[in-house]
């Protein structure tokens, strides 16, 4: 389970958390569990936990509805003494129940390896889903966009910029000539400010202990890899 040691950052953005579901405020709860870092850390483990037995959309699915579940029991005032336990042990018994009640199944009956066949899941239970995927994605740039002043200043700035930019519109391939020729500059130098800038930005969401957006880490790993094949 992922842990939180108290008076950290991330212990307070627990607790921000549970006073936002008390006073119902779901977009504020979300918003400080993603902050906390504690989302990932739940998916994250329970994939460990499963081992690829269980889609990684079924496991983000169960973590969702342990989130809507602590929100609906906070709002009607009732105690959750840990948020951070809670909600592990909600989503681990959610996993678990699809495991039983789906993946178990149909291995007995096809022999079929869990998760290779179709998915089936609720509408409501796939909403949840990609709203809470939505919304870790949306925070995460924005919070990569607040830490740029920190990453340096003049072009390896202006680069990211473009960068978050692009990936807010759906852009998740932006090489790094269409980079140069917005910026006037040339495309090794803009490739350069690029990989500097990318891993500047991990650094500060790290001291920081929020996410790292998925979208810049693809093209973080993408750089990395035309510049091995360059060397």
């Amino acid at each position: 389970m992922p842990k939180t040691a108290p008076d950290t950052p991330a212990a307070q953005h627990l607790q921000n958390a549970r006073t936002a579901a008390q006073q119902g405020l779901p977009d504020v709860m979300l918003e400080e569990l993603t902050r906390s870092g504690f989302l990932d850390g739940a998916v994250h483990g329970l994939e460990r936990k499963w081992s690829g037995q269980l889609p990684r959309t079924e496991i983000e699915d169960a973590v969702a509805v342990a989130v809507d579940s602590a929100y609906a029991t906070l709002r009607q005032g009732k105690p959750i003494r840990e948020l951070g336990a809670w909600l592990w042990k909600a989503g681990d018994n959610e996993a678990n129940d699809r495991w039983h009640h789906e993946y178990a199944r149909r291995q007995d009956s096809d022999g079929e390896t869990p998760g290779t066949a179709s998915e089936a899941i609720s509408d409501d239970a796939r909403a949840a889903q990609d709203g809470l995927a939505d919304h870790r994605r949306a925070e995460a740039l924005r919070w990569a966009r607040r830490l740029l002043p920190r990453i340096g200043q003049g072009q390896v700035v202006a680069v990211m910029e473009v960068l978050i930019d692009a990936v807010e519109k759906g852009v998740t391939d932006l090489p790094a000539a269409v980079i140069a020729d917005t910026l006037g500059i040339n495309e090794d130098a803009a490739r350069t400010l690029l990989s500097r800038g990318l891993s500047r930005l991990k650094r500060e969401a790290q001291r920081e202990g929020i996410s790292f957006p998925e979208d810049l880490g693809e093209i973080e790993q993408d750089l990395e890899g035309a510049d091995g094949a360059e060397s």
